[in-house]
C-alpha cells in the first residue's frame, strides 16, 4: 500500500512540475515589462504558432493523461485480485465445489480469477495439468497488463519525435521565405521559427510525464504480477498436498 501511495505522489509530482515549468515559459514577459493582456493571449499565440503538429502533440498528451487516470483507478491490487474473491474461492475449493468456483471466476473476470478458473476448469485432469494451465494464463495475462500500460510509453517516445517534426517544418518554412524573399525581416522569419521551437518544447513537456508514469506503472505492474503469482501458486498447491493424501 505504501508502495502504491509513493507512486502516485511521485507521479503526481512530476506531472505538477512539467505544467508549472511549461506555464512559466509560456508567461514569462518578453521585455520584463509585458502586459497582462500580452501574458494572456501569448499562451493562445503559441499554440496556434504549433501549427497541425503541435496541435497533434496536445491531443497526444489529453490521451496520455487520459490513460495515466484510468491506471491509476483501475491498476490495483484490490481490483487484479479482490481479497473477498480470493476468501470465497477458497471457501468453495475447501467445500469441494469444484463448478461453482469456476463459475464464480467467470462471473468476476480479474487478473487472479482469470488464472484461477483456467487451472481449477482443469481439476478433473490432475495438478501437473492444473499448473501448465495456471501458467499459460498467468502470461497471458501478465502480457495484457504490460501491453495496457505500453501506450503510455508509445506516446513518451512519439511526442519528441513529433517535436522534432515540427522543428524540421518550421526551419524549412523559415528558409522558403528565406528563398522566396530578397530581404526577410525579421517578422517574416519568426513564424517558422517559433513553430520549430514551439513544437520542440511541447514534445519534450508531453514526454518527459508520459515516460515517468510508464516507469512508475511498470515497476508497479511487476511487483503485482509477482505478488498475485505467488498467490495462485499457493491456491493450486493445494491440489498437490491432496492428490498426494488421496494416493
Amino acid at each position: 500500500m505504501k508502495t502504491g501511495i509513493s507512486s502516485k505522489a511521485t507521479l503526481i509530482t512530476v506531472c505538477l512540475a512539467v505544467v508549472l515549468l511549461s506555464s512559466g515559459l509560456l508567461y514569462a514577459p518578453e521585455d520584463g515589462g509585458g502586459s497582462a493582456e500580452g501574458a494572456k493571449s501569448s499562451f493562445m499565440d503559441l499554440i496556434k504558432a504549433g501549427s497541425w503538429v503541435g496541435h497533434f502533440i496536445i491531443l497526444c498528451s489529453i490521451v496520455g493523461f487520459g490513460l495515466m487516470i484510468e491506471h491509476i483507478v483501475n491498476i490495483k491490487r484490490v481490483k487484479l485480485c479482490p481479497p473477498e474473491i480470493v476468501a470465497e474461492l477458497e471457501a468453495l475449493v475447501d467445500e469441494g465445489q469444484y463448478e461453482e468456483a469456476v463459475s464464480l471466476c467467470n462471473a468476476n473476470p480479474n487478473f487472479f480469477t482469470n488464472i484461477i478458473g483456467a487451472a481449477l476448469s482443469k481439476v478433473n485432469e490432475g495438478y501437473d495439468s492444473m499448473v501448465a494451465a495456471m501458467e499459460e494464463t498467468g502470461e497471458e495475462e501478465a502480457s495484457k497488463l504490460n501491453q495496457k500500460i505500453s501506450y503510455i510509453s508509445l506516446i513518451g517516445n512519439i511526442a519528441p519525435m513529433l517535436g522534432l517534426t515540427g522543428t524540421v517544418t518550421g526551419m524549412i518554412k523559415a528558409f522558403g521565405i528565406i528563398k522566396i524573399s530578397k530581404a526577410p525581416t525579421p517578422g517574416q522569419l519568426a513564424q517558422g521559427v517559433e513553430e520549430a521551437l514551439v513544437t520542440t518544447a511541447e514534445g519534450l513537456f508531453v514526454a518527459m510525464p508520459m515516460l515517468t508514469a510508464y516507469f512508475l506503472f511498470k515497476n508497479k505492474v511487476t511487483m503485482y504480477i509477482l505478488e498475485i503469482g505467488m498467490i495462485c501458486g499457493e491456491f493450486v498447491d493445494k491440489f498437490k498436498a491432496r492428490a498426494g493424501v488421496e494416493k
